[in-house]
C-alpha cells in the first residue's frame, strides 16, 4: 500500500502543524527507516544540513519527524550513492521523502538514475516537501518566483494525478492571478505551508485549508476526502 503526503513545509526553522503531526503520528507509528531524496544531489554539505540540521539557524528533518516517530536508519540519496544502490534503498525503506529545493534539479537527478521508476514500484509512504511535492505530479506546476520570471507546467514523476502551488498565501495577489491564469489548463491546488494533501489510493484529504484552482475559479477544501 502506498500513502503520498504532499507537503510545503517544514521551513528550516518551523515545524510541521499540529494538524499535519497528529496525522503523521499515525501513518509513521513504528516506523523506523526512511531515505531522504535531495534535490541537489552534488551538494553534499545542504543535504546533511537540510537532513541533520545545525543546532541553529535550521532544525534539520530528522529533528522534525522526531516530533512523529522515531528514526534508527537515516539515509541521504544523492550523488555519493550509486544508482543501484539508490533503487535498493528506496524500496528496502518504510519512508521515503523527497526533500526541497530545486525542482529541476531534483527530477533530472530522479529520472536519470531511474530514481522515478523506482517510486512508481515503491509501497510504503511517501513524504514530499515543496518541490518534492511539486515532481511527485503527472503534470507539475512552477509559479513564477525570483528564479523564474514566468510560471509554467512540466512533466513530473507521475506518481499522483494532483498538481499543487507550494507555499500558497491566498494574500499574494500575484501568486492568486497566476493560479487563476493557468487553471484554464489544470486545476492546481494552493497548499500554504501549514497544510498538507493525504493520497491513499483514490482518497483524498485536504489538512489545513487548501485552495482548489479550476478554470479560473478557485474555492477552499479543509479536512475532507474526495
Amino acid at each position: 500500500m502506498k500513502i503520498i503526503y504532499l507537503l510545503s513545509g517544514p521551513g528550516t526553522k518551523e515545524g510541521f502543524s499540529k494538524e499535519i503531526k497528529d496525522v503523521l503520528k499515525k501513518d509513521l507509528k513504528n516506523k523506523k527507516q526512511i531515505t531522504f531524496i535531495a534535490s541537489s544531489p552534488d551538494n553534499y554539505s545542504k543535504n546533511d544540513l537540510y537532513v541533520y540540521g545545525d543546532g541553529d539557524k535550521v532544525t534539520g528533518m530528522k529533528n522534525h519527524l522526531k516530533e512523529v516517530t522515531t528514526l534508527d536508519n537515516i539515509n541521504i540519496l544523492d550523488s555519493r550513492v550509486s544508482a543501484d544502490a539508490g533503487k535498493k534503498l528506496i524500496l528496502s525503506s518504510e519512508i521515503v521523502y523527497l526533500l526541497g529545493g530545486d525542482p529541476q534539479s531534483q527530477l533530472k537527478y530522479l529520472q536519470d538514475n531511474g530514481y522515478d521508476k523506482a517510486l512508481e514500484e515503491y509501497q510504503g509512504i511517501i513524504l514530499g516537501t515543496s518541490a518534492g511535492a511539486m515532481n511527485l505530479a503527472v503534470d507539475a506546476y512552477y509559479s513564477k518566483d525570483e528564479d523564474y520570471d514566468k510560471s509554467f507546467f512540466y512533466k513530473g514523476v507521475g506518481i499522483v494525478d494532483i498538481t499543487v502551488d507550494p507555499h500558497f498565501d491566498i494574500d499574494n495577489f500575484e501568486q492568486v492571478s497566476e493560479d487563476k491564469k493557468y487553471s484554464n489548463t489544470r486545476v492546481i491546488i494552493g497548499l500554504p505551508n501549514e497544510s498538507a494533501i493525504r493520497i491513499d489510493n483514490n482518497e483524498v484529504t485536504y489538512i489545513n485549508k487548501c485552495f482548489i484552482f479550476n478554470k479560473g475559479k478557485f474555492k477552499e477544501e479543509s479536512n475532507e476526502e474526495n
